[in-house]
């Protein structure tokens, strides 16, 4: 009994105690292919992305076959020797084995050598072969009849269906595949298809340019030119191939994306990285093969190349929910992020400022009982609201160098013109609050702009017609009543009445009567004030100026108000007077 504690103590002194639990595990991983591919790439990057993200991080040797350059049973005997005296006496936790020719090269040449170690074989295309109980192969699942059934969604005129591959192993393995899916369709649909194998990616191309509409076209695998004897990269298969083809090509990798091809489903090489190295752990936890095969269902998604999408008419919708877009250019957001930042931290602290004074005033409604301390209380909130209102406004003008006073100009005149006009005491009041944000989209445009003494270039007017969409949408995202008419302003205050303005080109009445209102105000406060650009222009010349754009860039009858009580408006500018620098 003693000797049995004794023998127990020390076989976990050396086999159950801390050092031996930290050692990291160490991985062989043997890939079919190079560095050169980009396919390759992407599958390593997922199984090492795997485990640090699991928390384990083990100690990777890792082989390339580089059998897209080099084949031939002579080499790989001559590479089977050479790793069998690598790693001689390397004791290993695991085996990850990318690609057929990996997983046929360990079958043959490694499986005697590690027999009792876990390999893991990904990406495997084809009929599976027989393997020894430790040896796992997760077949590279291509789901073509998902890329078909999009392709002919997306092209309801096709007339045929051809499918390509190089005539290599892998390709003639994908075209047994998807013959059956091309017959059914002929027979279903009246489609006729073909599984076409070119030699060279000459050949390919030159077939593809004979080609024109109701023909769709399938790109299987074309990693090899025989003719030349090389092994081809995504990117220049690919790309000699969609530049050749006057109709979009539909593939199931994603490694193709972004040298010229569509999409379709897709099997990412970066998910059968990952999902092989998820495998490999829950062997190491004793988990089922039956349940761990599941990993081979994730490896696939839909894809598109935006480029391709916009040359052959497509948009986002016409793919499905969650496809994944690439080479989509930046959002207006995107690009002007700080900007728009620094535009809702401003707005964010209106806000607050108004929602801090509404609290201030639920408070008090349940602490004063006087009625007109509580209507001093709500009158003092309006004064506030507007007089932050009004202050940024004169902020914003600040930046294009106009006076501050313009904005309370622009209020009052607009707010006595819709008077005249037979709003509400209300609206009018809403009116005059909301119209000093009107310019409050100037945020986004350059200084260099908004300074310019001279005439704006096209590219300059351009991006300072876009403060009228960024006011707007800035504006839109409060619930309160006047914000929300600020919006409506900022957004329609250059439309015109004939529908030549922007940025929405609206027209006559379908511009809001706020918006109709500021523009002309707007305008009749510029042209009679001195900017960096002009001088102030003489009241005739404006009169004549309003009489020449009734009805063209503004709304006739509101010309008419403004010049049937001319002296009444133009009086209000001696009540906000421009101050000189």
């Amino acid at each position: 009994m003693r000797r049995c504690i004794l023998l127990s103590l020390v076989l976990g002194l050396f086999l159950g105690g801390p050092s031996g639990g930290s050692e990291p595990r160490r991985v062989l991983v043997i890939h079919s292919y190079g560095r050169d591919l980009s396919w390759t790439e992407e599958i390593h990057r997922g199984i090492v992305d795997f485990f640090e993200a699991s928390g384990i991080f083990p100690e990777f040797r890792v082989e390339y076959l580089d059998t897209k350059h080099r084949v031939g049973r002579e080499y790989l005997d001559l590479l089977g020797k050479l790793l069998r005296m690598k790693y001689r006496g390397v004791v290993f936790d695991g085996i990850l084995l990318a690609d057929n020719n990996a997983c046929d090269f360990y079958l043959r040449q490694l499986v005697p050598f590690f027999f009792d170690v876990h390999a893991v074989a990904i990406g495997y295309n084809g009929e599976i072969p027989a393997a020894p109980p430790r040896v796992h192969i997760l077949p590279e699942k291509v789901f073509p009849e998902k890329t078909l059934d999009l392709a002919l969604r997306q092209n309801p005129g096709a007339r045929r269906i051809f499918a390509l591959h190089d005539g290599t192993e892998t390709g003639e393995a994908l075209g047994r595949e998807v013959a059956p899916l091309l017959a059914d369709l002929e027979a279903s649909r009246g489609i006729p298809g073909r599984v076409l194998s070119f030699s060279s990616l000459a050949a390919a191309a030159d077939f593809l340019r004979g080609l024109g509409a109701g023909d769709v076209v399938f790109l299987l695998s074309f990693f090899r030119d025989a003719e030349a004897d090389r092994g081809l990269t995504p990117k220049e298969a690919a790309g000699a191939l969609s530049a050749a083809s006057t109709v979009p090509l539909y593939v199931s990798w994603t490694h193709y994306l972004g040298h010229g091809v569509l999409g379709g489903f897709m099997v990412s090489p970066y998910r059968v990285g990952f999902e092989g190295a998820r495998y490999l752990q829950g062997l190491w936890q004793g988990g089922r093969s039956a349940d761990l095969a599941r990993a081979a269902d994730l490896q696939n998604l839909y894809g598109a190349d935006y480029a391709v999408m916009r040359r052959f008419d497509l948009r986002q919708s016409d793919f499905p929910a969650g496809t994944l877009i690439v080479g989509e250019p930046p959002s207006f957001y995107e690009r002007h992020r700080e900007v728009l930042f620094a535009a809702a931290v401003l707005v964010a602290a209106l806000l607050a400022v108004i929602a801090f004074l509404l609290a201030a005033l639920g408070r008090k409604n349940r602490l004063l009982r006087h009625r007109q301390e509580i209507q001093a209380l709500q009158k003092e909130l309006l004064e506030t609201q507007e007089e932050t209102i009004a202050l940024i406004g004169d902020a914003i003008e600040g930046r294009s160098r106009e006076t501050a006073n313009h904005v309370r100009r622009v209020a009052e005149v607009a707010a006595s013109l819709g008077e005249k006009r037979g709003l509400d005491e209300r609206d009018v009041q809403l009116l005059r609050q909301a119209a000093p944000l009107h310019d409050l989209g100037k945020i986004a445009v350059p200084d260099a702009i908004l300074a310019k003494p001279g005439r704006l270039d096209e590219e300059e007017f351009e991006k300072a017609k876009r403060h009228a969409a960024v006011g707007a949408d800035i504006l839109s995202r409060s619930r309160r009543k006047v914000l929300r008419l600020a919006a409506v302003i900022a957004g329609q205050h250059h439309e015109r009445w004939d529908g030549e303005g922007y940025p929405e080109g609206l027209s006559g009445e379908g511009i809001h009567i706020a918006g109709r209102l500021v523009a002309v105000a707007d305008v009749f406060d510029a042209l009679l004030s001195r900017r960096c650009y002009k001088e102030p222009w003489p009241i005739e010349e404006v009169v004549a100026y309003f009489q020449g754009q009734r009805g063209s860039q503004f709304d006739p009858d509101l010309v008419d108000l403004l010049l049937a009580h001319l002296d009444e408006i133009t009086a209000m500018r001696a009540r906000f007077p421009d101050r000189e620098p």
